[in-house]
């Protein structure tokens, strides 16, 4: 896959993780030469639509190919299929980082780490070990991300307190940027930096 491709795929999963119309752990991005490819199950035809219109804003996509499925019940309807799914999603957008240097491993960390902390069973999961549950994912995601990075859980867990300390500080109140690692899936917001 061309750098190019990574780069708009990863911007395409930002535009859909930035919008609460769509369940960004639901779809599936490909980019190839400017067309973009949609798959995954979503539970409505209007959040299939709405992903598909979010693609199309993405400067440099040409094309986007919708291979959605739509309300057929095929999407994680268990908390534990969505967990799989979200470790999957940190574990792949490690292994298709570009290289393994420490700026892009940076970056894969601040966004791994925000996805963590970000974590949340939707309300229509939820059920009275919730909490308990988003706990333990949070911890598996940490000690993930440190194994990754070569890293102690407890620093790495310093690291994802830290990081969200300062963006709630920050006036904007956006997840930090990224820059040196296309990442598969973010919630990070494309937003102006604070002036300094």
């Amino acid at each position: 896959m061309a750098l190019s491709d990574l780069v708009l795929k990863a911007k395409v999963n930002l535009a859909l993780a930035q919008d609460p119309r769509v369940g960004v752990l639901d779809i599936g991005v490909t980019a190839d030469g400017g067309v973009v490819t949609l798959t995954g199950d979503l539970d409505t035809v209007h959040a299939c639509s709405s992903a598909e219109e979010i693609a199309r804003r993405v400067e440099g996509v040409t094309r986007v190919e919708n291979r959605m499925t739509c309300g057929v019940g095929a999407r994680a309807d268990s908390v534990e299929m969505l967990r799989e799914k979200f470790i999957q999603r940190l574990d792949d957008a490690w292994n298709e980082l570009p290289d393994h240097h420490a700026l892009t491993q940076a970056d894969y960390l601040r966004w791994a780490l925000w996805m963590a902390y970000k974590f949340r069973i939707p309300d229509s999961m939820a059920g009275a070990d919730s909490e308990k549950f988003e706990c333990e994912v949070v911890e598996e995601a940490i000690a993930l991300i440190a194994g990754f990075i070569g890293a102690p859980k407890a620093l790495v867990a310093a690291e994802m307190l830290r990081q969200a300390e300062s963006v709630a500080e920050s006036r904007s109140q956006n997840a930090p940027d990224f820059e040196n690692a296309p990442l598969t899936s973010t919630p990070i917001v494309d937003g102006e930096k604070e002036a300094a």
